[in-house]
């Protein structure tokens, strides 16, 4: 009886063993697909900052050749990792041999066109020599179909479906970006904005709280709102002054803000015209007004993606250098009775 019982045991604790290395193993695979998935968000950001690169006039754009290069490369280490090519110091155009192994069919597409990227790279980055601007857009179109046509083959994912948002590291702002996302599929734009705009006050707000001094004041604070303040009702022309600067400094102390924070102010200027205005009232809760949103006519898909790889790139120069302040006894006060 003893002995029945103890190969009970035994087994349960075989059973509960196995349970927990499945749970290890599924623990650990789950952690490679999010590290995946953050890695092709980051070489999306570099192909999408390539591409606006690219864009810009003479010698400016020269740049994208090194950034789309960049982003090529990232891509194919990241293949290699996913379809475990154990190999280490491979050449540049070495993958598409090693990667065909691996893959379905002829493997990776765009060969000779990404070779020719690969030779510009090197004369502009050892010899100096430009590329022409014509030179620029086909490796901009190159660039391009290597990542639409290889993301679904090697990863089983569309290129054009790669988010962003992971980059996103304020878990509130994510969130908002994803609903943006789901109304945008929904052709909900209205919606999609509205989530941008608290997405993008969502994230500023969560900067700000974390660099506050022990009297809670934030250095990016640069006086009250003063949206309570109306001048509609006094009557003659001192009305209207108190309207005119209550309008310009609000203005001021946005535009402060946005520039203290290191953002691109332009760009915050189109993303303001397109969406409605978000204030936090007391106990924290965001209101949103769609009647103050800025833009003439209807808003398009393409603003609601424009404001939303606003947030995007607004969060990743934020998190370029974010820091928290620790509250605790005052250097030269602490010591007092």
């Amino acid at each position: 009886m003893l002995r029945f019982n103890g190969e009970i045991t035994k087994t349960n604790s075989l059973e509960r063993l196995n349970r927990f290395d499945n749970i290890i193993e599924k623990g650990q695979t789950e952690m490679k697909v999010e590290e995946s998935t953050r890695r092709l968000a980051f070489i999306k950001y570099l192909y999408n900052m390539a591409v606006e690169q690219s864009m810009k006039s003479e010698p400016t754009c020269v740049s994208s050749v090194l950034t789309f290069h960049d982003s090529i490369e990232l891509f194919l280490e990241l293949a290699s990792e996913h379809l475990d090519i154990g190999k280490s110091g491979v050449d540049f155009m070495e993958y598409w041999k090693l990667l065909k192994q691996k893959l379905k069919g002829d493997g990776l597409t765009q060969k000779e066109s990404i070779r020719q990227l690969n030779t510009a790279r090197v004369g502009l980055k050892h010899s100096g020599i430009f590329p022409s601007k014509l030179a620029i857009e086909g490796f901009r179109a190159s660039v391009t179909n290597f990542f639409e046509e290889n993301t679904p083959t090697v990863f089983d994912v569309k290129f054009a479906d790669i988010s962003l948002i992971e980059l996103v590291r304020c878990q509130a702002a994510k969130d908002s970006l994803k609903e943006a996302e789901e109304n945008l599929k929904g052709k909900r734009i209205e919606d999609s904005l509205d989530n941008a705009a608290l997405a993008f006050a969502q994230l500023v707000d969560d900067y700000e709280s974390r660099k506050t001094d022990e009297f809670g004041r934030s250095p990016f604070f640069f006086g009250e709102s003063m949206f309570p303040l109306d001048g509609s009702f006094i009557a003659g022309d001192f009305g209207g002054f108190i309207e005119k600067v209550k309008e310009s400094l609000t203005v001021l102390r946005d535009a402060v803000k946005i520039l203290s924070l290191g953002l691109d102010y332009r760009r915050y200027a189109r993303f303001r015209l397109l969406t409605p205005i978000v204030l936090r009232v007391i106990g924290g809760k965001y209101v949103i007004q769609r009647i103050q949103r800025g833009s003439r006519g209807n808003p398009t898909t393409e603003d609601v993606r424009f404001c939303v790889d606003f947030v995007i790139e607004s969060a990743i120069i934020l998190q370029e250098f974010d820091f928290e302040v620790e509250h605790g006894k005052h250097p030269t006060l602490g010591g007092l009775k």
